[in-house]
Order: C-alpha cells, then structure tokens, then sequence
C-alpha cells in the first residue's frame, strides 16, 4: 500500500507548522494495525513534502510511504524505498525497488540494452513468481463458467462457495494481470 497519506506518523516526520496531531496519530496507527500493516522505511531525506516557505515558515513533512503486510515481506524480503530527489513538486518521488527486477537494470548498459535485459527479466520474474497469469486467468475463467453451468442445473452450497472462491481467484489473477500490463507499458 502506497501514496501521500497526508499525515506524519510521528513527531520525527515533521519539522516546523503545528506539531503532529495525537488522535490523528493514533487513528492512523489503528488502522495500519488493523490492516496489519507495516512501514517498509526509507533512503535517502527524512521528508517527502515541504511548504517550500523560508526557513522561519518551514514545514517539512514524512507523509508519502510504502507499507507492507508481513505476507508480502516475505515474498520481497529485499524489497527497498528510496526518497528521490525533489524537483517540480513539493513532493518528492518516492521509488520501492524490489531486487529480482530491480537488479536487470544496469548503469552501465546503454539505454536500448537495459531495456532488453530488463525485459527479458521482468518476464522471468513474472514466471517464477506468477506462473503464466494469462494460463491461469483463462483456466479460473473456465472453472468458473464449470461452475455456473453446475448450478443452473443443480443448485447447492458448495457449488456456490466454489464459485465465489473462483470469483476471488479471479480478482487476485486479474490484479496480477494489470500490474504485469502497467510493468510492460512504462518498459516500452
């Protein structure tokens, strides 16, 4: 989970303007609880926002962040955030790399070989950790038209359990699908 949440967290992630909000604090803290999710951490500047004020109005603030859940952790332990230099925005970019694509990208090839190789292991990376994502979504698609066709014939609880299984299923595959989609279009 990604974005500007608009709020620092702790006392630390702010400099200047008003002090950070405790119940704000808080309830912000219940809720990544609550979705059990953690804060990945960051290179680089503490702060991700500023005012762009002088120095006696200055506010400077961490409120961009990556948060993970424990499962996700796992599958990208090496997963890191970087906070980017800030240029036409009073954010900055804020880049999460995940080591297996990351590691295809390589300073030291030109432009059109970087992309091939890093093509070439972002396709690898799709496999090993996916599978074939079109194989699998046309395989669920069946499933799921198996088992509506099942229940307009023979109505029962199990058939519905599966298909709402399969439904779910399908949203993670479709999901993957999309990323895979947005991956291959900022490559080309």
């Amino acid at each position: 989970m990604a974005g500007d949440f608009n709020e620092p967290l702790v006392q630390e992630d702010k400099f200047g303007g008003r002090g950070v909000s405790v119940n704000r604090s808080l309830a912000f803290k219940d809720c990544l609880d609550l979705c059990n999710m953690v804060d990945m951490g960051f290179n680089g500047p503490r702060y991700t926002w500023t005012n762009k004020r002088d120095i006696n109005n200055l506010t400077l603030e961490r409120i961009d962040r990556f948060f993970m859940s424990p499962e996700w952790c796992v599958l990208y332990p090496d997963a890191k955030v970087s906070h980017l230099p800030r240029c036409h925005s009073d954010h900055c970019p804020v880049l999460m790399e995940t080591v297996p694509v990351s590691s295809a990208w390589s300073r030291d090839k030109n432009l059109a070989e970087s992309i091939k190789v890093f093509s070439k292991e972002a396709t690898i990376w799709n496999r090993d950790h996916f599978g074939n994502i079109h194989q699998k979504k046309r395989r669920i698609m069946a499933r799921i038209y198996g088992a509506q066709k099942a229940l307009s014939i023979c109505p029962s609880s199990s058939l519905i359990n599966l298909e709402n299984q399969l439904q779910q299923d399908l949203e993670v595959v479709l999901d993957q699908e999309r990323d895979l989609w947005m991956l291959k279009s900022r490559i080309n």
